[in-house]
């Protein structure tokens, strides 16, 4: 049981992902849009989670954290959503690894791997976002 947890608390998984350049990029482009749009103050989508249950879903305020950290407004966009750095540098690894040659981005797909098989860093930060997102609903 424990070499199973631990396998699965160590894998790779955002270096999976960033491997499939044709999902980074509809994630990117979908996280840019929704980004723009709010920007530019124009009407973007509101949480479908929120709609449908009446409850914030862990990634709810990290639009409106990630606009008010781009701006410059670091207490703001802590105070809206903890999780915005996590996710703006995340968006930034994303692109980088999209836009790189096919050797440099080898070569980093390989160093992201090595980094989440020997930190478990993906799951640490999901559990942490599933923890804060539960003081959130209680507070």
């Amino acid at each position: 049981m424990n070499a199973t947890f631990n396998k699965n608390w160590y894998a790779p998984t955002f270096s999976g992902l960033l491997e499939k350049r044709r999902e980074g990029w509809v994630i990117v482009g979908v996280g840019a849009l929704h980004l723009g749009l709010s920007l530019a103050g124009l009407p973007a989508w509101s949480c479908p989670i929120l709609a449908a249950t009446g409850v914030p879903c862990p990634g709810c305020g990290l639009t409106r954290a990630t606009m008010q950290l781009i701006h410059g407004d670091f207490s703001s966009s802590f105070r809206t959503h903890a999780f915005a750095p996590i996710f703006l540098f995340a968006m930034l690894v994303m692109i980088v690894t999209l836009v790189l040659p096919e050797p440099q981005r080898v070569t980093l797909l390989k160093k992201i791997t090595d980094f989440e098989t020997r930190s478990g860093i993906t799951a640490w930060v999901l559990s942490f976002l599933m923890l804060y997102w539960a003081f959130r609903l209680i507070a």
